[in-house]
């Protein structure tokens, strides 16, 4: 069947993307990313979910509201999954999508009406090897280490990747101003040279932990599945709590589970939010910028 509108807009906790099929405009551009991501003057949602090929594996251009272009998300996924199965791309249950951190298998579950309200995405691994998080210059895994932040500031955490780069640190009591504070300092520390997106962690549970969310690219963010699957990720590899491992954030919960081999596997809900077409006016600014 295929999209014939010009947009879908969906959320995953609260996190919630634009997927489209044609670029407005003609190609996509950062000024013209920052534009439908406004929520004053565009859409308005924390990225721009593109297919770029239409038979599996489907094809997935990820982008951040600054313009600057993500490996992988994990609620993107979701709702990607969830938009090609809902407009007519694939009749299968299951099927691959490739991202730039890599391939990835989604199951999606619908309901009598073929809506879909929950998808399964297996992530692909987990690992602390410093180049695949963007660290040049060092050749130990950054895990547990103290990153300095400014004068007499430092915070211990580990330094992942899931496909995209992640910073986990611990804390014993969450504080959001805190993270509102570091978050952007963590981001744009030279040690990190692609950036990093960042998560304050409390362990809360034996299978269960809370996490507070700054997104590379995006800022201060209610839920994000990589940045889950990040932190339960380190949780599990130091025996903190036990897979699967229930990961609560302001904007709601997701389940992660972990194998032998370093292996990630994410399940949550996803609804859409809206359906339309760019209005001329818009079409007209995307033109210029």
């Amino acid at each position: 069947m295929g999209l014939t509108l010009d947009f879908v807009k969906s959320h995953g906790l609260g996190n919630d993307y634009i997927v489209m099929v044609i670029p407005p405009g003609g190609e996509w551009t950062p000024e013209r990313i920052r534009l439908l991501c406004d929520r004053n003057f565009g859409i308005g949602s924390d990225g721009i979910l593109a297919l770029t090929r239409d038979s599996e594996p489907f094809g997935l251009r990820i982008f951040n509201p600054d313009g600057s272009e993500a490996e992988k998300s994990g609620n993107g996924l979701r709702i990607f999954a969830k938009f090609l199965f809902e407009f007519g791309y694939v009749a299968s249950r299951t099927f691959r999508i490739e991202t730039l951190g890599g391939k990835v298998l989604a199951e999606v579950f619908p309901d009598a009406n073929k809506r879909v309200g929950r998808v399964r995405v297996d992530m692909g691994r987990y690992t602390f090897e410093p180049r695949d998080i963007g660290i040049l210059d060092r050749d130990i895994p950054f895990v547990e280490d103290l990153l300095e932040l400014g004068p007499d500031l430092r915070v211990k955490g580990t330094a992942v990747s899931v496909g995209n780069p992640h910073f986990v640190f611990f804390r014993d009591a969450l504080d959001d101003a805190l993270m509102k504070d570091w978050g952007p300092r963590i981001e744009n520390h030279p040690l990190f040279s692609r950036r990093i997106n960042t998560q304050m962690v409390r362990v809360s549970g034996p299978s269960e932990i809370e996490i507070r969310i700054w997104e590379r690219g995006a800022g201060w963010t209610l839920a994000s599945g990589s940045s889950s699957c990040a932190a339960a990720s380190v949780a599990v590899h130091m025996g903190k709590v036990q897979s699967p491992v229930r990961v609560r954030m302001p904007g709601g919960e997701l389940t992660i589970s972990l194998g032998a081999d370093r292996e990630i596997r994410m399940e949550g809900p996803v609804a859409e939010v809206m359906t339309g077409n760019i209005s001329p006016d818009l079409l007209e600014q995307l033109k210029r910028s």
